[in-house]
């Protein structure tokens, strides 16, 4: 085969490809040959028909053979010969093929950049010093007592901070309604800032049964381009106003939580599980320091392909964070949505430039992963979630996402050796 690179920047090649026309009919004649078993074509039987016959009959579907199969193994060899290991599909271009003559084509490819390593060890990083006290504790608790509080209506009084309420509502801009402005028995937690807070300003006073007219000017960046610095007429009606009811802190709760037998040991975990809490947010803004620097010293193309896919998983991520909050991210207004997405666009470059850099940093230090590495995540998922360690890797294998776990395991390995490295000043 006739093979020739072109450079086209760091990380992206221009494959052209001539494959000899001995070597295509050859692949050709095998194709047709294969078809010729299994042909049925009237006055003869199966695997007697005649290869002229076929070739006539069967031209198109062994085009369509040699074109999607047959040129991926020709580009296969091309690129274990040259060397070059492709970071996503290529893209094949400029495809010239007829039978009896050549086959050529164009493969655009991209490939890790290849760079030098900088200095990464001794990279000096502050860290802050981490305490756990009796606030500390006293938050965490006062957050499982919301997550567990229950709610009962709010008897013979008008809405408030904290409560969850039931209402209609309808506006109007300039006497005529506006997509998103209308809803029945639509839930509020009043305090939450999950509407306006003007909207949410003329909810508390009011009583089960309660109707309001009133008018609010939305805010000049609101997401929405034709609604946004427009006033808006509403008219609400509230069915039901229930309020949280907190359980106590006892023993009995230390128990319902399922953490301890008493509140005293409870307290105690609390205590551990802020601390390590804390340890975790230091150890991210050390990572945080050291990939700066990284990158700072080490500056190279990044294939874009990597970068769209980690763009897609950072989407993915944050479309998954709204659903746990009970947002929708397809109810978003669409340049809310296109804000989202290309606000993520230098949070992946970055992702994958540090990324870049350590699998390097891990193949000149020999960092590995062994199954220790592998059984230590597990247990500690499976005390996260309360399902044996078996059970969960059993279920990852199942779902064929064990080697990206081994990857990220080998680059978590990887950045707490840099940290072990770094100059660490406490601040």
């Amino acid at each position: 085969m006739k093979v020739s690179v072109n450079n086209v920047s760091g990380c992206t090649k221009e494959v052209t490809v001539e494959v000899p026309t001995e070597t295509v009919q050859n692949q050709m004649d095998g194709i047709y040959q294969k078809i010729s078993q299994e042909a049925k074509i009237p006055g003869f039987r199966k695997g007697k028909v005649p290869l002229d016959v076929i070739r006539k009959q069967y031209k198109s579907a062994a085009r369509e053979e040699m074109v999607h199969h047959r040129l991926p193994e020709f580009f296969r060899t091309v690129l274990v010969e040259q060397k070059l290991d492709p970071v996503a599909q290529p893209q094949i271009t400029h495809l010239q093929f007829e039978e009896g003559t050549p086959l050529k084509f164009v493969a655009t490819v991209e490939i890790k950049p290849t760079f030098d390593l900088k200095e990464y060890k001794g990279l000096k990083v502050k860290k802050a010093k981490v305490e756990a006290d009796d606030a500390d504790v006293e938050k965490a608790l006062n957050n499982m007592r919301d997550q567990m509080a229950q709610l009962v209506p709010a008897e013979g009084r008008a809405a408030q901070k904290d409560d969850w309420v039931l209402i209609d509502f309808e506006g109007k801009i300039d006497g005529k309604a506006f997509e998103g402005g209308k809803a029945n028995r639509y839930p509020v937690l009043l305090g939450a800032q999950n509407m306006l807070a003007d909207f949410e300003a003329n909810i508390v006073g009011l009583k089960a049964g309660d109707s309001k007219t009133f008018k609010i000017t939305f805010p000049k960046d609101y997401g929405k381009d034709d609604i946004a610095g427009k006033e808006a007429e509403f008219t609400i009606k509230v069915h039901e106003i229930k309020a949280k009811k907190l359980p106590e802190l006892n023993d009995e709760f230390a128990k319902d939580a399922g953490r301890a037998e008493n509140l005293a040991e409870l307290k105690e975990k609390l205590k551990a599980q802020v601390k390590q809490s804390k340890e975790n947010e230091q150890r991210a803004k050390m990572v945080e320091q050291i990939g700066e620097k990284l990158i700072g010293d080490h500056k190279f193309d990044i294939p874009a392909s990597l970068i769209n896919m980690e763009q897609q998983r950072l989407v993915q991520q944050g479309v998954e964070r709204l659903r746990s909050q009970g947002i929708d991210a397809n109810t978003l207004p669409d340049e809310q949505k296109k804000q989202f997405v290309e606000g993520l666009r230098p949070v992946a470059e970055k992702n994958v430039h540090l990324a870049l850099i350590v699998e390097k940093i891990t193949a000149a230090e020999k960092i590995k992963t062994d199954e220790s590495d592998i059984d230590a995540y597990f247990e500690k998922v499976s005390g996260n979630i309360g399902q044996p360690a078996d059970v969960v890797k059993r279920y990852v294998q199942q779902q064929g996402n064990l080697d990206s776990i081994k990857d990220w395991i080998q680059y978590e390995k990887t950045l707490d050796f840099l940290i072990t490295q770094s100059k660490i000043e406490q601040v």
